[in-house]
């Protein structure tokens, strides 16, 4: 097991298994020393890369606490032909929840208010004048299960959501508006991404998309910390060419702390927390665990698997 795993997924595993616990970041020198015995991994944080796999001699499964499957050497699993599953939707409702709380924090200036009136000890209300979403237009990029979720959020709010999907068919029904990622990124004043972190969109918010947006857009990135380019971010924001930006997540985890984004009054930082409630880690931990039962002790595919 790789992470801090709530024990409601604990215990489903210690009723059938031998369990080696890798608690908070696992090295990679303790995954490649025990690799070897693991009939499967329950991961939640970590690199599996070609080396680690390379050691295994019967993993059966890689169950994923959650959907992210960047940290992963999907080609080397592939090729030793070792699935992995995911706990898909167990997580969607906080991410969701998360992404409206970021972009309110944003446009009602709740982080600079905390600030002013704990730190300088000001009642300067009118300097902290906001927006609101209500009639505020919100492109969402990537429209899977949590963009989804975020639509259906900001929509009860009176907002205008458009949508944006590298997939076409996955926006072919969508009941809001498909857009192309350039007439999203110029006309929102909200831009969120919700889209799995691969190879062809790494840096997707690179300079040249962020010059798109208007000035008083805002950006959140609940997802993977790949999607945006920092330095570009930083830039924009501390120029104003952009409202500001929410990041829950890092190129690395944890970051660079003296990284320009952490000095910038309008970028809201938060420790890749989007999905870390009491129900979505339960739930997560419940069906990786579930997921590992299914397939060492019933014999049965995993219900939710990604690469076989």
């Amino acid at each position: 097991m790789l992470g801090n795993v709530r024990p409601e997924g604990l215990s489903i595993l210690e009723d059938f298994t031998e369990l080696t616990v890798l608690p908070g970041q696992p090295l990679k020198d303790d995954i490649l020393a025990c690799i070897g015995d693991m009939d499967a991994v329950l991961h939640k944080v970590g690199k599996i890369d070609a080396e680690i796999i390379s050691r295994q001699t019967k993993l059966r499964l890689i169950a994923r606490h959650g959907v992210g499957l960047d940290d992963l050497d999907l080609p080397s699993v592939s090729t030793a032909g070792i699935p992995v599953s995911t706990t898909q939707n167990a997580n969607s409702n906080a991410v969701a929840e998360a992404t409206v709380g970021l972009a309110l924090s944003l446009l009602r200036n709740f982080r600079a208010a905390d600030t002013t009136i704990r730190n300088h000890r000001s009642w300067a209300r009118e300097s902290l004048m906001g927006r609101e979403l209500k009639r505020s237009t919100v492109g969402i990029i990537g429209f899977g299960n949590i963009g989804g979720l975020v639509a259906e959020y900001f929509a009860a709010f009176g907002t205008r959501v458009i949508v944006c999907d590298s997939e076409a068919a996955v926006v072919a029904d969508s009941p809001y508006p498909a857009v192309s990622l350039e007439e999203l990124l110029s006309t929102s004043d909200i831009v969120t991404l919700h889209c799995p972190l691969t190879p062809e969109n790494h840096r997707l918010m690179n300079e040249d998309r962020l010059n798109l947006l208007q000035e008083h857009a805002v950006l959140i990135n609940t997802a993977r910390g790949g999607l945006v380019d920092q330095n570009a971010l930083a830039a924009a924001a501390a120029a104003g060419k952009i409202g500001g930006a929410a990041l829950d997540v890092f190129d690395r985890e944890p970051p660079d702390f003296d990284h320009p984004v952490f000095s910038c009054p309008n970028i809201v930082v938060t420790p890749h927390i989007a999905a870390m409630t009491f129900e979505a880690q339960v739930a997560m931990a419940v069906n990786a665990a579930t997921e590992i039962r299914r397939v060492l002790v019933e014999g049965l595919p995993p219900t939710n698997s990604v690469t076989t």
